[in-house]
């Protein structure tokens, strides 16, 4: 009997291990909360660096991954995170997933993309003057990041010669399904 009970304790405490470790908001990143810039896609997904719980396991499956030190070289500016109809209003937060800007100034000037709800089990927000650089630092994992450094994460975007091949070959298998589609004659004999 003691046995059975420390089982069930045990595996309690595995599950709530394993849904702690789960990202908020378990759905694809919304478009207005990522940028594209340099044939990739880029998200602000955690105001910490990824050793302090990024969560990629669902968003992996959408081609997200922490981006090469190469990619980095080129990463965006924390403005660049700034557009209208981003997922952040301005002073506000993202009615759809808690995303939120904290640490800001003056050069947030309006709306801006924050995915940390995406890809962090305990964060919801993304601390701009972080992703600023100096003095608050680069992104996390570039050349004298702090340990405080704000992630991005990256994923290649399509080139629409993929998109176009896709609707195309769509178009094939909608044709050729309507010619084996039988007929209101066909179907009486």
């Amino acid at each position: 009997m003691i046995f059975v009970k420390r089982l069930s304790i045990a595996i309690a405490l595995c599950a709530t291990v394993g849904a702690v470790q789960a990202a908020q908001v378990d759905a694809p990143v919304a478009s207005n909360a990522y940028i594209t810039r340099n044939n990739l896609d880029w998200a602000w997904a955690s105001p910490l660096p990824a050793s302090s719980g990024l969560d990629l396991s669902y968003q992996s499956q959408f081609g997200w991954r922490l981006p090469t030190a190469a990619e980095l070289a080129n990463a965006p500016l924390a403005t660049d995170f700034i557009f209208a109809g981003a997922n952040v209003p301005l002073g506000g937060t993202d009615p759809m997933t808690g995303a939120n800007f904290s640490a800001i100034n003056g050069q947030l000037t309006g709306a801006a993309a924050c995915a940390s709800p995406y890809f962090s089990n305990s964060y919801s927000h993304c601390d701009w003057q972080d992703g600023l650089g100096q003095p608050y630092g680069p992104w996390a994992g570039t050349p004298g990041a702090p340990s405080f450094g704000d992630q991005l994460v990256v994923r290649a975007v399509p080139e629409a010669d993929t998109y176009a091949m896709l609707l195309a070959g769509l178009g094939v298998v909608g044709v050729v399904a309507r010619r084996r589609r039988p007929t209101g004659a066909q179907m009486q004999n």
